[in-house]
C-alpha cells in the first residue's frame, strides 16, 4: 500500500496541472470560436441593418425632395391654367388689354414671367411682343392636356426653367393661342431644396438623363462641368457603369457604392416625374456605420470574457441599434418635412403643405369619408405698389400683417400661403360652423382698413358640394368669388 501510494501521488501531482491546462485551453478554444462566430455574425447583421437604414434614409431623403419639385411644377401649372380660364373677350380685345391682364397674372401669382403664344409662335408678354420660335423650340412639341418642362441657358452661366401648358379654344386678333408659359429661375429650385449639406458630407444635385449637371453647382467632389455618368465609370465596373447609364435613360431609381479617394461613398438617384431629370444624393457610407462601430467593438471584446453575456449584449445592442437608427431616421425625416411644409416668411403652411392637405382631402372624397368643409381663398391688395414704392422689406411686412390678420380670425383652422400674396384657409369644426360670421367680420375689417390705410384683403369662400370630386373643385369656386370681391374693392 505504501509503495502504491508513492506511485499515485506523483502521478496526480503531475496530471492535475495538465488537466487544468487542457481544460482551460478547451474552454478558451470554445469561447474564442464561439466569440468569433458570434462576432462574425454580429458584424454581418450590423452591416445589413446599417445598409437597410441607409437605404431607407436615402430613399426618403431623395423621394421627399423629388415630391417637392414635382408638386412645385404641378402647382405652377395649376396657377397658369386658372389664369387661362379667366380669358374673355374684354381681355382679348386688344394688345393693351391683354398686356394688362398678363401683368396682373404675374403680380397675383408672383411669377417671374407669364407669356402667351399664338399659332405662329408670336409671344405676348406684359411689355412686348416678339417671335419666339427659335428661343422656345419646345413650344412645337406641346401635348394636349399636359405640361412641358424644359431648360434653357440665359445670358451668362445661368439656367432658366420653362414650364408650358397648351391653350385650347382661345383666339387673339384672329389667331389661335396655342400655349402659355412661365420662366422659373433654376436658383429658386436650388434654394428651395437646400442642395448641399456640407456639415455631414451629404450632397444633392439635379442631372439630365445624359449625365449633364442641371444646377450649375458642384456635386460634392464632382465638378459642375463634369458629366456624372462619364465620371462614375472611373469608379465602377463596366457592368455597374452600364446599369447606371440605363437607369438614367429609363428613369429608374437606384444606388451604387464606390470608393472615391480613400473614402467609400453611396450615390442614390431618383427620377422627378414629368421631367427628364434625376435628383441625386451622395453621402459617405460611414455616415451611419461610424456611429455604431465603437459600440460593436466593445461588444465583441466582451464576448471574449463570457459567451452568454456577449450573446445577450449583442441581442440588446442590435435591438437598440435598430430602434435608434429608426428613431434617428424618423427625426431626420420629421425635420426635413417641417422645413418643407412651413413658409419661411410667415410661418404658416406653404404651397407644399397645401398640396399635402389637398391630397388628403381628395382621398377622403374618393372614399366617401369626407367631413363637410369650406375653403377660403384670400388675396392681398397693393403688394406690388408697396414693393415698388417702399421696397421689398415693407412688402414682406405687409404679407406678414395680412397673414396675422387671417390667422387671428381663423384661429382654429390651418392657413396656407399658396402664392406670393395669396392664402388659403381650410375650415372644419367651429370655424366651419361660424364661416359666414367670420367672413363677414373679415370683410368688415377690410372695409375699415380701406379708410385708414390698413391691410386690404380680398376673400372668397366656397363650401363642399355633393358634386365635388377634388378639393380643387371647391378651390375654383372660392377663387372665383375672391376675384369678384377683388373687383368690388377696386371699384
Amino acid at each position: 500500500m505504501k509503495r502504491s501510494s508513492s506511485i499515485r501521488i506523483p502521478f496526480l501531482r503531475r496530471s492535475f496541472p495538465l488537466s487544468v491546462i487542457i481544460g482551460a485551453l478547451l474552454v478558451i478554444l470554445v469561447v474564442t470560436a464561439s466569440s468569433y462566430w458570434m462576432s462574425s455574425g454580429a458584424r454581418k447583421a450590423t452591416d445589413e441593418a446599417v445598409d437597410k437604414v441607409s437605404d431607407f434614409y436615402l430613399e426618403e431623403l431623395a423621394g421627399r425632395r423629388s415630391q417637392v419639385v414635382s408638386r412645385f411644377f404641378e402647382n405652377r401649372a395649376g396657377q397658369m391654367q386658372r389664369a387661362v380660364n379667366l380669358l374673355n373677350p374684354n381681355i382679348l380685345a386688344s394688345q393693351e388689354t391683354l398686356r394688362k391682364y398678363i401683368g396682373n397674372v404675374r403680380d397675383i401669382h408672383g411669377l417671374n414671367l407669364f407669356a402667351l403664344v399664338d399659332e405662329d409662335n408670336v409671344v405676348y408678354t406684359e411689355h412686348t411682343t416678339y417671335m419666339g420660335g427659335s428661343r422656345y423650340a419646345f413650344l412645337d412639341g406641346l401635348q394636349p392636356g399636359g405640361m412641358t418642362i424644359t431648360t434653357m441657358a440665359t445670358y451668362g452661366a445661368g439656367k432658366q426653367i420653362c414650364l408650358a401648358i397648351p391653350v385650347e379654344n382661345v383666339s387673339f386678333l384672329g389667331k389661335k393661342l396655342k400655349a402659355c408659359f412661365i420662366e422659373i429661375d433654376m436658383q429658386d429650385i436650388v434654394s428651395m431644396l437646400a442642395f448641399n449639406i456640407e456639415e455631414n458630407g451629404t450632397h444633392f444635385s439635379l442631372y439630365y438623363e445624359n449625365g449633364a449637371n442641371l444646377t450649375g453647382l458642384d456635386f460634392g467632389p464632382i465638378g459642375k462641368e463634369t458629366n456624372l455618368l462619364r465620371e462614375m465609370r472611373k469608379y465602377l465596373s463596366e457592368e455597374q457603369g452600364q446599369s447606371l447609364n440605363d437607369h438614367f435613360v429609363e428613369e429608374v431609381a437606384g444606388e451604387v457604392r464606390f470608393t472615391l479617394g480613400n473614402r467609400k461613398e453611396i450615390l442614390y438617384y431618383s427620377p422627378i416625374p414629368e421631367t427628364d431629370w434625376m435628383i441625386t444624393v451622395m453621402l459617405p457610407e460611414s455616415l451611419i456605420s461610424d456611429q455604431v462601430s465603437g459600440i460593436r467593438n466593445k461588444t465583441i471584446t466582451r464576448s471574449l470574457i463570457q459567451i452568454a453575456v456577449t450573446v445577450a449584449a449583442l441581442m440588446i445592442f442590435f435591438s437598440l441599434l435598430a430602434w435608434q437608427e429608426k428613431k434617428k431616421s424618423k427625426a431626420l425625416l420629421a425635420r426635413e418635412r417641417k422645413i418643407a411644409v412651413r413658409d419661411s416668411l410667415t410661418g404658416v403652411g406653404n404651397q407644399y403643405a397645401y398640396s399635402e392637405k389637398e391630397a388628403t382631402v381628395d382621398a377622403e372624397l374618393q372614399s366617401g369619408s369626407a367631413v363637410p368643409y369650406a375653403l377660403v381663398v384670400c388675396d392681398l391688395n397693393g403688394l406690388k405698389h408697396v414693393n415698388d414704392t417702399k421696397g421689398h422689406a415693407e412688402g414682406d411686412q405687409l404679407i406678414r400683417d395680412a397673414c396675422r390678420m387671417i390667422c387671428v380670425l381663423y384661429d382654429h383652422s390651418p392657413v396656407y400661403r399658396i402664392g406670393g400674396d395669396e392664402f388659403a384657409v381650410f375650415l372644419r369644426g367651429s370655424d366651419y360652423e361660424r364661416r359666414e360670421e367670420i367672413l363677414s367680420e373679415l370683410n368688415t375689417t377690410v372695409d375699415q382698413n380701406r379708410k385708414n390705410g390698413g391691410v386690404v384683403i380680398a376673400a372668397g369662400m366656397a363650401e363642399y358640394e355633393a358634386g365635388d370630386q377634388q378639393l380643387r373643385d371647391t378651390f375654383r369656386r372660392a377663387d372665383k368669388r375672391m376675384y369678384e370681391r377683388k373687383s368690388q374693392l377696386k371699384a
